[in-house]
């Protein structure tokens, strides 16, 4: 069963930083170059400093970001810019967006859970990692000794019991209430209260947990917890090490939105490809249809293009790709293709999800390209917006764009629960969970 259990939790402190408009980021796996400049340069006590620091310019030994983050959060403990709770709380929080014209407000939870292997079925994750972020979470770890950024995870509460219980304690105003930097609205309310907070425990005991975002954190958190483990074989199962910093929001919650995650190819990388073979290929698979980029820049081509790919995916798996030469398609998954021999060691589950039509059919079998091919970033980025894709094609800093349309929230339900795994990057839940407002310390001789 779930383990959700209140602490006493790390976070800015009010007196000291009353907006967290300017200190929070989104995770740190989305964050360009570029917007870590930028949120270096917005406030000294923005929490990139923590997740993604920079190495100190005395020494250029590229694993001193990692000892400069330790440095930086132990810092700001001493000044009193980090302070801990006094008492074990948990945190509710709304998020209020827009999308598309439309107003949102997602709700959830943030607390922490007991730490689970796949194996117990008790966690559930619905994607694949990369070995080198884990790695490189792994390191910071090491040196911050904490979770600075929580997991986002989601749960099927038909009664929404867990969040309405955990209402119940309330306070009449949130801890923080914030803009974030792109433009959301959030309340961060602390909950004290011991019936409310056993409300929401309950609730979410005999559910299954399904993680939305944020693989990568949960291994190297599993990966810490058994570090740790080693060198504290006497230490309890309550002890802090043993849990995860979580956001937890109701699956079936209606404001609940998942967008694609577009494939930027850079061909540059790819000496073998080229375009008239590659576009010869694509009829064996796919019905072929011309889409026209007739506006310039070819993000304005967006929301036509967008249209034709949201309207063709409801009849079936879609796509739409962009060439170098500057030419669009949309690609509607041919009948049978899926359920043929060449797909017979795909599970059900898995054939049904686009992104996995992309890549075995066109990645693997059209380009030939490895696993290690599509696990390089130098090779393949990713983008949740139909314009960013374009301008990036615009701006040559990738050769080939290929279009989705976001995966179901049921299909990764269905996935995860049948303990399969999604090709990485097949999801983008939006928005992304800001990191900043709490954090959880850990102490191996500390228990919860």
């Amino acid at each position: 069963m779930a383990a959700l259990v209140p602490w006493r939790a790390l976070h800015y402190n009010p007196e000291k930083i009353p907006d967290l408009g300017p200190i929070v980021t989104p995770p740190y796996d989305v964050i360009s170059p570029e917007q870590q400049v930028r949120f270096y340069e917005q406030h000294p006590y923005n929490v990139i400093r923590l997740i993604l620091p920079q190495p100190p310019a005395t020494n250029p030994d590229p694993d001193s970001r990692y000892q400069e983050a330790g440095a930086q959060l132990r810092a700001w403990l001493e000044q009193g810019i980090l302070i801990r709770d006094a008492e074990p709380a948990l945190f509710y929080w709304e998020t209020a967006y827009q999308l598309e014209g439309q107003s949102h407000t997602r709700r959830a939870l943030a607390g922490l859970v007991r730490l689970e292997s796949f194996d117990s079925g008790i966690v559930r994750p619905h994607e694949k990692t990369f070995s080198a972020h884990k790695t490189d979470r792994f390191k910071l770890m090491l040196q911050v000794q904490a979770h600075l950024s929580a997991v986002f995870a989601l749960y099927p509460d038909s009664r929404n019991l867990v969040l309405d219980g955990l209402c119940q304690g309330l306070p009449p105003a949130p801890l923080f209430a914030f803009q974030d930097y792109e433009g959301s609205q959030h309340r961060f309310f602390r909950v004290t209260d011991s019936q409310a907070i056993q409300a929401a425990v309950a609730g979410l005991a005999d559910l299954p947990i399904f993680i939305a975002d944020g693989h990568h954190r949960y291994e190297t958190a599993l990966a810490y917890r058994n570090w740790l483990q080693e060198r504290h074989p006497q230490a309890p199962p309550q002890a802090s090490f043993n849990y995860v910093l979580m956001y937890l929001s109701n699956l079936l919650d209606p404001d609940l939105v998942i967008r694609p995650a577009h494939r930027l190819v850079d061909v540059r990388r790819l000496p073998a490809f080229s375009e008239e073979a590659f576009l010869a290929q694509l009829p064996q698979y796919f019905e072929v249809t011309p889409l026209s980029l007739a506006a310039q820049p070819l993000a304005a081509n967006a929301a036509a293009i967008g249209q034709a790919l949201s309207e063709a995916g409801q009849h079936g798996t879609a796509l739409a790709v962009v060439t170098p030469s500057r030419r669009a398609y949309l690609l509607k998954l041919k009948a049978g293709v899926m359920d043929s021999p060449l797909t017979a060691h795909l599970p059900p589950a898995l054939t049904k999800l686009d992104v996995v039509a992309l890549n075995f059919l066109i990645f693997e079998k059209v380009m030939g390209l490895s696993n290690d091919h599509q696990d390089d970033e130098h090779i393949f980025r990713y983008d949740s917006t139909v314009a960013g894709a374009m301008t990036a094609l615009d701006q040559g800093t990738v050769g080939l764009v290929f279009l989705l349309n976001p995966t179901r929230i049921e299909h990764v339900q269905e996935v995860a629960s049948s303990g399969l795994i999604m090709p990485r990057k097949s999801t983008y839940f939006y928005p992304k969970v800001p990191v900043g407002p709490v954090m959880h310390l850990i102490d191996p001789h500390e228990t919860v």
